[in-house]
């Protein structure tokens, strides 16, 4: 199949960045063989989506915040499958439950899953790894929310709105604020048939070596089983599998407080 000739201009002129921090735009055209008003028209779309950056004096081209990002987020999401997998597997046999590990797609406020090792009611949960649902709709999602700086999910939900999947979706500002208060102060989240009609599921932030929230692990059931269980018990079994992964991905709780004692 023949390559679409735009998508390949596109990381050509990317790829030149590997060798050089900053480029001009005739300095690339020339480079490339292509026409400058190409490469003009290329590096101001990759400008929108900060995948470059400009610098405003010299007018030349740096790779952005957003490219860094991109990388940093493939980098997370493949540490965390590898390293979760074990994790994830073992805490559905102990529950019972299908169990989800999920990132978050800032721009777009919407939780992403990253794996998923499915119970014997896999016929409740239809997503695959690579599913995106509404963040503020899914415990996976409102773990995440909770630990990050309120300014940053809202900037977000100002474009992508309180959506509703069913009937009991938050889809107020305020209740959700107070809802991601209540995950702050308990440590985990619940969807109460909030993102789909018959489950429940319960999530814990994982954090980084810097203490940072970067994903969620969950586990979902039917929401009847879900509602007769004792939740502290439930919230434990769950707990413990994020603090494993957590460590897994380098966080130390003592060493996080010092951090913040001491920042």
């Amino acid at each position: 199949m023949k390559p679409a000739t735009t998508v390949t201009k596109v990381c050509r002129i990317l790829g030149e960045f590997k060798h050089r921090p900053s480029l001009g735009v005739t300095d690339l055209a020339r480079r490339l063989g292509l026409l400058p008003s190409d490469v003009h028209r290329i590096l101001a779309s990759l400008q929108i989506y900060g995948y470059v950056e400009q610098n405003p004096e010299t007018k030349r081209y740096q790779l952005g915040t957003g490219l860094l990002r991109l990388g940093l987020t493939t980098f997370q999401r493949n540490v965390l499958q590898e390293k979760g997998r074990g994790i994830l597997v073992r805490l559905a046999g102990l529950l019972n439950a299908t169990t989800h590990l999920a990132m978050l797609d800032v721009g777009e406020c919407d939780v992403f899953l990253v794996d998923q090792v499915e119970s014997s009611e896999a016929a409740l949960f239809k997503a695959r790894p690579g599913t995106t649902t509404a963040a503020h709709s899914t415990a996976l999602g409102k773990a995440i929310l909770a630990g990050m700086d309120p300014q940053t999910f809202e900037r977000a939900l100002e474009r992508s709105g309180l959506r509703r999947s069913t009937g009991k979706t938050i889809t107020d500002l305020p209740a959700l604020q107070k809802e991601l208060q209540l995950v702050r102060t308990r440590g985990f989240a619940i969807d109460s048939e909030e993102s789909a009609e018959g489950a429940c599921c319960i999530g814990f932030p994982l954090r980084n070596c810097l203490g940072t929230v970067i994903g969620a692990i969950g586990a979902s059931m039917e929401a009847q089983r879900f509602q007769a269980l004792n939740l502290n018990r439930l919230a434990s079994q769950v707990d413990a599998a994020a603090a494993q992964l957590s460590y897994e991905l380098g966080y130390d709780p003592g060493l996080s407080r010092e951090r913040r004692r001491t920042g």
